[in-house]
């Protein structure tokens, strides 16, 4: 394919990249840049949602669904995408590794943790599936954050979103005695993460004021008022 280049020596760079995407149209607007390797990209879809009544990773955004749109952004980004799901079947067609919980019924954590045990990265971008605005400029920049930190997640507005960051396998070990001790029936734990962020080191990046910060960034879909506003807000771009 790239046999044409050796005709194109000393001709402006710019010029030849406009030239490639017209000979090569593709989707994906950022196949130039080069694809991280060091880390795993993990999409949390832990399957039928109580509140919307559906498995909410297959609600359909603009004609693709939700898990669609994530794994084409991830797969931009990231050499490795794998999806976190108790509905294998439901992703199959992905071609994509797909991790079961060793803890079922636990929420998030039990994702993240899954995601820890199965992956041979040493660090994850964990991510839920409901995220239909979460844009390929926050995920990069939150991947060149430098942070000596287990536990990388961003904030805004004074909210910070842990279903959105990246976490160091050197927790797998605390996220297990974490889910372990809340399934004793005398224990006060939940196994929520935010019962793991007491027990790590853990950064906030503040992302408000950049740039590509818009309001709905962070905007995820848990009922269907939320799924239906999230249809008039694309509508209205």
């Amino acid at each position: 394919m790239c046999n044409y280049l050796k005709y194109f020596e000393g001709f402006d760079e710019l010029k030849l990249i406009k030239f490639q995407l017209n000979i090569f149209p593709i989707k994906n607007k950022y196949w130039l840049k080069k694809k991280r390797s060091n880390i795993t990209a993990s999409i949390l879809s832990g399957g039928n949602s109580s509140r919307i009544g559906t498995n909410k990773s297959l609600l359909l955004i603009e004609g693709t669904t939700l898990i669609q749109r994530l794994v084409e952004l991830l797969d931009s980004i990231f050499t490795e995408v794998v999806i976190s799901s108790n509905e294998p079947e439901s992703y199959e067609f992905f071609g994509k590794k797909i991790i079961s919980d060793i803890f079922p019924q636990r929420g998030p954590l039990s994702g993240i943790h899954s995601a820890l045990s199965f992956t041979n990265s040493r660090k994850n971008f964990i991510i839920s599936c409901d995220m239909p605005f979460i844009s390929y400029e926050m995920i990069n920049y939150l991947m060149d954050t430098k942070s000596d930190s287990e536990i990388v997640i961003p904030k805004a507005q004074g909210r910070i979103q842990p279903l959105c960051g990246i976490y160091s396998k050197s927790i797998l070990p605390i996220v297990e005695n974490l889910l372990i001790e809340s399934i004793r029936p005398e224990s006060k734990l939940k196994g929520s993460v935010y019962e793991l962020f007491n027990r790590v080191k853990i950064e906030f990046v503040e992302v408000d004021k950049l740039n590509f910060y818009h309001k709905n960034l962070f905007f995820n879909i848990n009922t269907p008022e939320d799924y239906n506003l999230a249809k008039r807000i694309l509508e209205q771009k």
